[in-house]
């Protein structure tokens, strides 16, 4: 190898303060809040946990980059008779997630009236929005999507992180904001949503698709 091919090899060849720093991960508490889940009188923890991935650090700024986790994640219970875990996901069983590392509150909300307390689990999607899926708890302690995955598609441009509180619970239904930043109408999108008789929900359409 000549000298400049040996120089031009070490300028593309991506220099080590330029790498991700990856560490491992256990235990990551991602959202947690208190609620009486079980109607025993007492509040009950729960949880939403990464009980085994990485910690990244991006050296360069840009838009998903920073201090992040990443991994599976685990909803815990802990009732009196003892923890309940349940695995979570967006999109399909076993997806990794990642958020910013950070524990926020979990939004605890009863989003479809049935007197069961319910909460939103999200990630970052872009620089304008992170993408959200309502889950709720069972009295027994277990956590169960509200919704099949991507019915709706849930998407909140707040600076809220994994769990959100935008995401509102109205008379029949919910309510979030979207931005859009392309079509023939971009800005702020009110989306509202109601609840079917199958469980499912259905939202208003995007201005450019009404």
């Amino acid at each position: 190898m000549n000298a400049l091919v040996l120089t031009a090899v070490l300028l593309l060849a991506p220099h080590q303060e330029d790498l991700p720093k990856i560490e491992p991960l256990h235990n990551h508490v991602v959202a947690e809040g208190k609620w009486d889940v079980d109607r025993d009188g007492r509040p009950d923890d729960i949880k939403v946990v990464i009980k085994s991935g990485e910690h990244i650090m991006d050296p360069e700024p840009c838009a998903g980059c920073g201090d992040r986790v990443e991994g599976r994640v685990t909803a815990v219970v802990s009732l009196q008779k003892g923890p309940v875990e349940t695995p979570l996901f967006l999109h399909e069983p076993g997806e990794t997630l990642w958020f910013w590392n950070e524990t926020v509150p979990l939004a605890l909300k009863d989003y479809n009236g049935d007197g069961r307390i319910d909460f939103n689990l999200g990630q970052f999607v872009n620089s304008n929005k992170w993408e959200y899926r309502l889950f709720t708890i069972h009295p027994s302690g277990e956590v169960a999507g509200m919704t099949p995955p991507d019915q709706p598609e849930i998407y909140v441009a707040e600076e809220t992180g994994a769990s959100t509180p935008a995401i509102e619970a109205i008379p029949g239904g919910i309510r979030f904001r979207d931005f859009g930043n392309a079509g023939e109408h971009p800005g702020w999108w009110v989306f509202t949503c109601r609840w079917l008789a199958d469980g499912k929900l259905e939202c208003n359409p995007p201005p450019d698709e009404e």
